[in-house]
């Protein structure tokens, strides 16, 4: 079994994959090297932002299956729940009128007061993927560490056990040349031996972040076999 995160990137990676087939350098055809390049830095940006959507889609199947299988609030990261109560904190922060202020604190631990109860189980409204997943920004090596930090994965750790480190590392070469196209840098330029690098890069470290937060899932909700 599979997330269906992975298997919808599967699908994505398909996309790039046919549509770098279109350079007409990968049959020796050079008089068009315009072409080329508009093809290869295309699936270069597409490629960052599939990143970023398989990051979410994972995150947000993982929350989903916590709480399908009502895991156990001290189970949870202390950072995840510590989120749901943030966005709270930021809109009362500018509030200096205490009177102003009491209303939106006494909301505040009536909406997120059930995540830090004891023994509490998760229900449906209790941990929101839409808060988890707005933590998602260029998935650099940084931002993916973090970002799963979220779900108690520690990415970087499951990678040097299996002497797969680089590919958190390269991972920033991606990026990086992503936001140089879609900044408009007309030397940012792109090749398909690149294209098909990146796909396998993002290919190998999806599998092992696929792994890694099934593991996760399993431990907190005390499960003997992966979720996916």
């Amino acid at each position: 079994m599979t997330s269906t995160a992975w298997a919808d990137l599967a699908n994505r990676l398909a996309e790039i994959r046919l549509l770098s087939d279109l350079d007409p350098m990968r049959s020796g055809e050079t008089s068009q090297p315009a072409v080329s390049n508009s093809i290869n830095r295309s699936c270069i940006v597409l490629l960052s932002a599939h990143l970023e959507g398989f990051l979410e889609d994972i995150a947000a199947e993982a929350v989903d299956f916590l709480v399908a299988n009502k895991a156990c609030v001290d189970d949870l990261p202390i950072i995840l729940r510590a989120l749901h109560v943030e966005d709270h904190l930021r809109a009362i922060e500018s509030i200096k009128d205490k009177n102003a202020r009491a209303p939106k604190i006494k909301d505040m631990f009536a909406s997120e007061s059930f995540l830090w109860r004891p023994g509490a189980t998760l229900e449906a409204t209790m941990v929101r993927a839409k808060t988890v997943c707005s933590q998602m920004d260029n998935p650099g090596s940084r931002e993916i560490c973090q970002f799963l930090a979220l779900l108690d994965v520690d990415i970087l750790q499951h990678l040097e056990k299996i002497d797969r480190r680089p590919l958190l590392d390269r991972v920033n070469g991606l990026v990086a040349r992503r936001n140089a196209i879609a900044h408009g840098e007309a030397s940012a330029s792109a090749t398909h031996i690149d294209v098909d690098d990146y796909v396998a890069l993002v290919q190998d470290l999806a599998r092992e972040i696929n792994t890694a937060v099934g593991q996760s899932v399993m431990r907190i909700c005390k499960l003997t076999i992966s979720p996916w």
